[in-house]
């Protein structure tokens, strides 16, 4: 009899300690990425120190949300039954399903939905390890740093950027890696840290297949170097590139070669941005107008033109200017004849009434010479 009642005590003493370990489930109203989102209003009107404060309790948020996370998915994944089907998300899903594990099935399928199934290797034990990994928030990290670097706290703001660079991959939102090595960038230039600066444009640019092409970059020049005024429009029919978050990078390491003597290398980058921005505004130009059809490069820069948002994108990205720089990197490596056809193009439709004047001018020297 007392040992059936001291057993009977350990069990409810054990159960008793289990149930009172485990972790408060977060409600919607203090989902961290709200909490982020009131960081974001603060920092944007200018209230650094609520944003602050904010960006930090998101973190603490988060950290709860996946301590969450893990303890249902690994009471859930735990009974042997469910060990027996394997770690396969179709199998483990359909016996969770038998179980009535509801909230493990959500969270699973929240991130399969997010992520995909072969992010996680297909397999449910690695998306455990992966939510345990995601007690982290990079996108609240980010924001604190750009507070700092606001404040002038240069390195501390580094240290922050650098963090979240880190942990991009558990980033809500994959791309926001980019708006992150940008803003490191950025950091570099404001420190006159230009090694670190053209090191980190290039990172960014690692992300970009094409400029990884070299058979693609020995045919844009091989274009170029033909030099004869019919190869301006068949560089345009012939070439193809999606940009891959890239546009400004390009431009602004293409200005660091240029600087640095590396002729070759800046008509590169200003010829793969030129290539790039013109795919990603011919197709949008396409799907506002399903009659329009590319015939010529003036046809399609007075195109773009009619859209105030197209030609506004174009300025933000430095696309204007970066397509006047890839015709004067071509005059300056001897091409005349193809620079002085594009400089005419471009003195007739640019959308930028700057770049138009400014081809313009290298029109008009070309007829003094």
């Amino acid at each position: 009899m007392r040992k059936t009642t001291l057993f009977v005590f350990c069990l409810l003493s054990a159960l008793g300690t289990a149930f009172s370990r485990a972790p408060k489930k977060p409600t919607n109203s203090e989902a961290a990425y709200r909490v982020l989102e009131e960081a974001t209003v603060a920092f944007e009107t200018g209230d650094y120190g609520k944003a602050m404060q904010l960006a930090n309790e998101a973190k603490d948020r988060r950290r709860a949300e996946a301590t969450y996370e893990t303890y249902i998915l690994e009471n859930a994944l735990s009974p042997r039954a469910v060990k027996r089907v394997g770690t396969d998300f179709h199998d483990v899903l359909e016996i969770l399903n038998e179980r009535d594990e509801h909230e493990a099935i959500a969270i699973i399928n929240l991130y399969l939905k997010r992520f995909g199934s072969e992010y996680f290797s297909h397999s449910v034990d690695t998306m455990v390890s992966w939510i345990k990994e995601k007690a982290v928030y990079p996108e609240a990290d980010f924001m604190i740093g750009k507070i700092y670097q606001l404040e002038g706290e240069f390195d501390v703001a580094l240290e922050f950027f650098e963090r979240a660079r880190k942990e991009s991959a558990y980033l809500d939102v994959p791309d926001e890696s980019f708006d992150i090595l940008y803003a490191m960038a950025d950091l570099a230039r404001q420190q006159d840290k230009e090694e670190v600066y053209e090191q980190t444009l290039l990172l960014i640019l690692d992300n970009d297949p094409n400029f990884k092409d070299t058979v693609l970059q020995t045919a844009l020049l091989r274009t170029i170097d033909y030099d004869s005024e019919k190869h301006v429009e068949r560089f345009f029919m012939l070439f193809r590139a999606l940009p891959h978050h890239s546009l400004e990078a390009l431009y602004a390491l293409g200005n660091i070669y240029e600087k640095q003597g590396e002729s070759e290398k800046a008509l590169v980058c200003a010829a793969l941005g030129t290539v790039e921005s013109f795919t990603h505004i011919l197709a949008s130009l396409g799907e506002r107008d399903a009659s329009f059809s590319y015939t010529s490069f003036g046809a399609f820069l007075r195109q773009s033109a009619r859209y105030a948002d197209i030609v506004e994108w174009g300025s933000k990205q430095h696309v204007w200017d970066m397509m006047f720089l890839f015709a004067q990197r071509i005059a300056a490596r001897g091409n005349m004849l193809f620079a002085q056809v594009l400089f005419q193009i471009m003195a007739d439709a640019m959308p930028d009434s700057y770049w138009r004047a400014e081809a313009a001018e290298k029109v008009r020297e070309a007829k003094d010479q």
